[in-house]
């Protein structure tokens, strides 16, 4: 195990190392986990770094105490998938091409009726800002040479963050902040193609355009496109090896 002397470090080490193997299936639904005194052996804890861990966990949905039968794995139906750390050792443990796949689709669902409302509900500088935003992510593409796929995708994730405020739901701005760093994970796996990463710029565009018009139809179309070239392009997809766009 990695030297990791403070407390929460080790408390977090533990619940990413149970967490990960549940996801993966080395511990099946309705199993028991083994007893706290093999798992503080395992891991080289204490009971109290243990018992913090499993507390976080049982929150989170993967697992349950039972009363004299143990803490036992919880069916994955149960497990709170839009939880930001859920998503993420989903993304680590399974096939993280067919997972990215999922948070596209609900990613599709929720932006494109966010833009519609934006398109009804932006007030001036949020439309004003969502142009701003798309100024600096076409930025991060004008030069080849100096281009850096990390500077593109904070741009491009602080332009759907604005787009998900502008539609004034705090509930579907909240999902859609839960899935950001999933995402922002999940899309480590992309060829990082500056060209096809220009390629979308236009259907960004029509996006702003969308809002600044106050078109709900136009926002749907917009948003619709952007996400067909976006599932085009996932890795594992028809055209895996030219990368992720939005």
């Amino acid at each position: 195990m990695p030297n990791m002397p403070d407390r929460r470090k080790l408390y977090e080490f533990v619940i990413d190392e149970i967490a990960e193997r549940i996801i993966a299936g080395n511990y099946a639904p309705g199993q028991t986990l083994p007893n706290e005194d093999t798992l503080c052996r395992q891991f080289q804890v204490s009971r109290g770094v243990l018992r913090e861990a499993t507390k976080v966990l049982i929150n989170k949905g993967l697992i349950c105490s039972r009363p004299k039968i143990g803490t036992q794995v919880r069916d994955p139906r149960d497990w709170n998938l839009f939880d930001e750390d859920v998503l993420i050792w989903k993304l680590k443990a399974t096939d993280r091409h067919g997972f990215l796949h999922r948070i596209t689709e609900v990613r599709r669902i929720i932006e494109t009726e966010a833009l519609a409302l934006a398109a009804v509900r932006a007030s001036a500088p949020e439309i004003d800002h969502m142009r701003s935003l798309f100024q600096t992510l076409e930025a991060t593409l004008a030069d080849e040479k100096a281009y850096r796929y990390a500077d593109y995708l904070q741009a491009d994730m602080q332009f759907h963050t604005a787009i998900l405020d502008a539609s004034h739901n705090d509930l579907l701005a909240q999902i859609g902040r839960t899935m950001r760093q999933a995402v922002i994970t999940g899309r480590q796996v992309d060829t990082q193609d500056i060209a096809i990463l220009r390629d979308s710029m236009p259907l960004h565009l029509a996006m702003v355009d969308a809002v600044a018009k106050r078109d709900e139809s136009m926002a749907r179309r917009a948003a619709q496109a952007m996400f067909a070239q976006v599932m085009r392009h996932l890795p594992g997809g028809l055209n895996s090896d030219q990368g992720h766009v939005a």
